[in-house]
């Protein structure tokens, strides 16, 4: 498999991070030894629990020696590399795959630099209700040469935790066929519908299951954030979070204004979601009274303390404390975000001084890039920069390509035409003496200029008629490496990828790649 690797701009918020520009951190991660600096942090006392509490969560599934050895290791104080995603329908996007793929490179190898087991942990973010950020997926139509969105076959919402969410075995039958109709029919095809038939109906079950089948014999553990057991073990720091509410409320804005970055939007002051009448609403305080967002009722000080007591999976924590929470809950070497991740750490960085909790080494997923022999060939055929059509995508491309086909002149003489036309008007428009002359006048304009028009997009559309077989190879090269205008991990679908390449592509990744910041294109 060969690497090609491509810097990120200085001027970027990751080449600013990457060369330490912000002191939001509590490592700075060109500096050397952080690793072992960051090793020395002691256990939490309840990582025996939380070690169970895992164990406990995997049980539906048939663990690997690996998998029994790390949650042995978990639980005798071991550190974690950690991350976590929400569960996005049968793991979309790749960049899911690419975070996994992330922790458990990094794992391995401070596990070796430090002599020592560092533990993989991937965080399923269950209790999200958005539903409708993870209920589709893009797939790449071949023959539209652009990627088209499928939606699981479900009209109903997730109002509370995706946790909480199933699908009924039509809804289940139907998605899976509506998704494994649009792939390319290949050797492997059958086998990812076996598998994908095989799933549970619950929502984070289906998601749990995939990846444990794709990553187990590296030992990956798994939780998931809405686990009921979790909460239990969470009732603590959940009452801690509630009563100091106000202080990490003022903590996180002092972040945000230190950092000089205001990426986390919430409308909440409290950062804590709660359960009501099977909703997951975002509490707020006003006047010493608490209010779910989508409730007309109200709550004292001790009512919420009491339900966290007696109830406290019907609570959850918000963009601002997760990640504090995450921290609490495990003994982390490093935490693997993506980009937005990671720029909001550094917002909340006051949250973690205020809680008197180090923040660990912050580092950004992977960024990968998959280049086939086709789109290679492609590349090289039209003579294209690669790492500019990966990072920016191919529109200044077609841009000059079609200005080079072009009539210059002829376009310049239209233009001379068009100007022409509103000069001559303007002078017929000071002669008129009437108010309906001069509304004929604008008319007969308007009606002018309306032909030039339609004689531009005519013509446009012609030229693009001729340059057919180059535009669709360029738009084909987009698809692949710049789908939607952004990294091709961010649409890209990991089943489309096994399907296409090989059903042990994201094995070859770990035994290919080493741990680097820099976006990487690997040819397959």
């Amino acid at each position: 498999m060969k690497i090609s690797t491509v810097q990120d701009d200085r001027q970027s918020f990751l080449g600013k991070y990457a060369a330490g520009d912000f002191s939001s951190y509590d490592y700075a991660i060109q500096e050397p030894g952080i690793y072992e600096l960051r090793h020395q942090t002691a256990p939490h006392p309840h990582t025996e629990k939380l070690s169970q509490v895992i164990e406990n969560y995997m049980s539906d599934l048939e663990l690997t020696a690996l998998q029994r050895d790390n949650i042995q290791a978990l639980r005798s104080g071991h550190q974690v590399v950690i991350g976590g995603q929400q569960a996005g329908l049968f793991i979309s996007p790749l960049y899911t795959i690419h975070k996994i793929i992330s922790i458990i490179v990094l794992a391995e190898e401070q596990s070796k630099a430090l002599n020592t087991q560092i533990v993989p942990v991937f965080w399923i973010a269950g209790e999200d209700h958005d539903f409708s950020e993870v209920n589709h997926a893009y797939l790449y139509n071949s023959d539209k040469n652009k990627m088209q969105k499928l939606k699981v076959a479900s009209k109903r919402e997730a109002e509370d935790s995706v946790s909480h969410f199933e699908l009924t075995e039509g809804e289940m039958t139907a998605t899976i066929t509506a998704f494994v109709s649009q792939l390319l029919e290949t050797e492997r095809t059958k086998s990812i519908y076996d598998q994908l038939m095989k799933l549970p109906l619950n929502w984070t079950a289906h998601f749990k299951q995939l990846i444990h089948e794709l990553f187990k014999s590296y030992g990956l553990i798994l939780i998931g954030s809405a686990d009921a057991e979790l909460r239990q073990l969470e009732k603590e720091q959940l009452l801690w979070m509630f009563d100091h509410h106000r202080d990490i409320n003022a903590a996180f804005h002092e972040g945000q204004q230190k950092m000089d970055s205001y990426s986390i939007e919430t409308t909440t002051n409290v950062h804590l979601f709660m359960s009501v009448d099977g909703k997951r609403q975002l509490l707020n305080e006003e006047d010493g009274r608490y209010y779910p967002g989508k409730s007309d009722d109200s709550y004292s000080k001790e009512e919420i303390r009491a339900m966290i007591e007696s109830s406290p999976e019907r609570f959850s924590n918000n963009v601002v404390t997760r990640p504090l929470m995450e921290e609490l809950m495990f003994n982390t070497l490093a935490f693997i975000g993506g980009p937005a991740e990671v720029r909001y750490w550094g917002e909340l960085h006051a949250v973690f001084q205020f809680a008197e909790r180090e923040m660990p080494i912050v580092m950004p997923r992977m960024r990968i890039t998959y280049l086939d022999a086709r789109i290679r060939k492609l590349i090289e055929r039209y003579d294209l920069p690669l790492a500019e059509v990966v990072t920016h995508g191919l529109q200044e491309e077609t841009d000059h390509f079609l200005q080079q086909d072009a009539n210059i002149a002829l376009f310049e003489t239209l233009y001379q035409t068009t100007q022409k036309l509103e000069s001559q008007y303007g002078e017929m428009m000071k002669l008129a003496e009437s108010e309906q002359v001069s509304r004929l006048i604008a008319s007969n304009l308007k009606h002018h200029l309306k032909q030039v028009d339609y004689f531009k997009k005519a013509y446009n559309k012609e030229l693009h008629q001729r340059n057919k077989t180059v535009l669709n190879h360029y738009n084909e090269i987009e698809a692949h490496l710049h789908p939607r205008d952004g990294l091709q991990e961010r649409t890209w679908h990991p089943l489309v990828m096994l399907n296409n390449y090989s059903l042990n592509l994201f094995d070859d990744v770990i035994e290919s790649v080493q741990y680097t910041l820099e976006q990487q294109i690997l040819e397959i």
